[in-house]
């Protein structure tokens, strides 16, 4: 149904911000990343915009969810508050690759965990999951999104 491939990730440093609350509103936090890092002339220099996970939304109420909007930064670059530097190990991940709104992600979701995971055998290790978002909702039309979603594997 959708394209799943495993792949070794690279580790990650990102400019942050906490999001707590439904994982649907996090595009007012990338909002407010990108406004910051375009106020201090950097945003031409980032990388993806990534959303980082912590909780699995159907184990806690959408209330008390956290995550962190993130945008990829190159080592030299400083980051400073309200912004928070963030680092993502990288290793073994499931990538589902996904095309279309985010309005979508939810049917994408469902069937990484209901279907290819156990038909995989594969393991789910301890972790946040991560989207990349490969593409800008502001300068693409929603059909063409593409997001990549990553689990991290034993």
């Amino acid at each position: 149904m959708f394209p799943v491939h495993i792949r070794e990730t690279s580790p990650r440093r990102l400019a942050a911000l906490r999001h707590t609350g439904s994982f649907e509103e996090i595009g007012a936090t990338f909002g407010q990343i990108c406004q910051i890092l375009e106020e201090r002339s950097l945003l031409s220099q980032a990388g993806c915009m990534i959303g980082v996970y912590w909780d699995n939304p159907l184990l806690a109420p959408p209330g008390a969810l956290h995550s962190h909007a993130g945008i990829d930064l190159p080592e030299a670059m400083e980051i400073a508050p309200p912004l928070e530097e963030l680092r993502l190990s990288g290793g073994r991940h499931a990538v589902l690759q996904y095309t279309g709104p985010y309005s979508g992600l939810a049917r994408a979701y469902r069937y990484f965990f209901s279907q290819w995971l156990p038909e995989a055998r594969e393991i789910q290790a301890e972790g946040p999951l991560i989207e990349i978002y490969r593409n800008a909702a502001m300068e693409t039309p929603s059909d063409q999104l593409v997001t990549e979603i990553c689990v991290p594997l034993l």
